[in-house]
C-alpha cells in the first residue's frame, strides 16, 4: 500500500507541469486525495502508525493549507498526543473548510467536542504556568498592572473550571451554563434532554424516570443526533474516536440494537435502507426520530475521560 500509494504520488507530481489549468486541478485534487486515503491507511491499521499518517497529513497540507480533511485527520492525532495548541491550529482550519470542501456533519461534531477539549487542556496548562510564574519570580514587577489584568481573566483557578463550565448544547445553538441550571433543566414535551457529569450520564424525558446510561450509548446518542441518517462503519469510527476506544463493527451493532430495544415505547431511533458509495445494496443507517429534539447538558471538559484514564493531570 506505502510503495503504491509513493509511486502513484511520484507519477501525478511528473505530470502536472505538462498539464492545462483544468488538467492540473483535477490531477492536484486527486493528488490530494491519494495523501489523505494514504495516510488514513497508516491511522485505521492494525497497527496504527502516526508518524506515517502525520507524514502523509502534511504533504497534503504543503499543497493545500486548509484541506478540511488533511486537517481533521492530523489535528485528531495531534490531540490523541496532547500537543493541544496544534491540534487546537488544525482544528480550527478543519471547521473553516474551503469554498468547494468542508466537513460532513459527524466530523463537524467531533472537531469542535476535540477543540473544546483543547481549549480546557490549554486553559488548564496556562493556570498551572501562571500559578508557577507567581511563586518563583522575586524581582521588580509591575504588580499594579498584573493584578488589574489579572481580575479580567475569566477562570482564576482549576477547581473554578471544572464546577462552572458546563455547556448546553441544542439544535441551533450552544452556550455556557452554570452548576445550578444543568441540575434544574428538566425535557420539554417531545425533548430528550441528556446529561453528563461526575453522578453519570443519564437520558430524560418528560413524564418518566430518569435512565442511566454507560458511556458508548450515551455517546452513541449523541452522534445518532443528525439530520443524515448514520452507517455502522459511519458510527463505528466516530464511536472509536470520540470515546478513545476501539469500537468493533459488531459492538456498534449491539449498541444500536440495545438502545432500540431499551427505548421501543419512545420510538427513539429512526432506520431505513440508504444507498452509499462502493456499496451494491442499500445498507441500514440510523438517526434520532426527528419526532425528537435533543439537548445536551455536559460539563466543557465530558469528553476528555479518554485522556484522564491516561494522565490523571490533564
Amino acid at each position: 500500500m506505502e510503495l503504491s500509494g509513493y509511486l502513484e504520488a511520484q507519477r501525478i507530481r511528473r505530470e502536472l507541469p505538462n498539464e492545462t489549468h483544468e488538467e492540473r486541478a483535477i490531477k492536484r485534487q486527486a493528488h490530494l486525495d491519494l495523501l489523505v486515503r494514504q495516510a488514513e491507511f497508516y491511522k485505521l491499521s492494525n497497527t496504527p502508525d502516526y508518524y506515517q499518517a502525520k507524514r502523509w497529513l502534511l504533504e497534503a497540507i504543503k499543497i493545500e493549507k486548509h484541506h478540511p480533511i488533511a486537517n481533521y485527520r492530523l489535528g485528531y492525532i495531534l490531540y490523541r498526543e496532547r500537543e493541544y495548541e496544534q491540534a487546537a491550529y488544525h482544528l480550527k482550519t478543519a471547521l473553516d473548510g474551503t469554498r468547494t470542501d468542508v466537513l460532513s456533519d459527524t466530523q463537524l461534531i467531533l472537531a469542535n467536542t476535540f477543540l473544546v477539549n483543547c481549549g480546557v487542556a490549554i486553559t488548564r496548562e496556562a493556570l498551572r504556568k501562571l500559578e508557577d510564574l507567581e511563586l518563583q519570580i522575586e524581582g521588580d514587577i509591575d504588580q499594579e498592572r498584573i493584578d488589574r489584568y489579572r481580575a479580567e481573566m475569566v477562570v482564576q483557578d482549576e477547581y473554578v473550571l471544572d464546577r462552572i463550565y458546563y455547556r448546553k448544547i441544542a439544535a441551533e445553538y450552544e452556550t455556557i451554563i452554570n452548576e445550578e441550571t444543568f441540575h434544574e433543566t428538566q425535557p420539554g414535551k417531545m425533548e430528550i434532554l441528556l446529561k453528563s457529569s461526575d453522578a453519570g450520564k443519564t437520558l430524560h424525558t418528560a413524564g418518566r424516570p430518569s435512565d442511566l446510561l454507560n458511556q458508548h450509548m450515551f455517546l452513541t446518542i449523541v452522534l445518532l443526533n443528525q439530520a443524515t441518517f448514520q452507517t455502522y462503519p459511519v458510527l463505528q469510527s466516530a464511536l472509536s474516536e470520540l470515546s478513545g476506544q476501539d469500537i468493533t463493527y459488531d459492538h456498534m451493532r449491539q449498541l444500536i440494537r440495545r438502545i432500540r430495544d431499551r427505548f421501543t415505547r419512545l420510538d427513539l431511533i429512526e432506520a431505513t435502507p440508504i444507498v452509499v458509495p462502493g456499496s451494491a445494496r442499500p445498507v441500514q443507517g440510523f438517526r434520532i426520530h426527528p419526532n425528537w429534539s435533543v439537548t445536551i447538558l455536559c460539563r466543557a471538559d465530558d469528553f476528555i475521560h479518554p485522556i484522564q484514564k491516561e494522565r490523571s493531570d490533564v
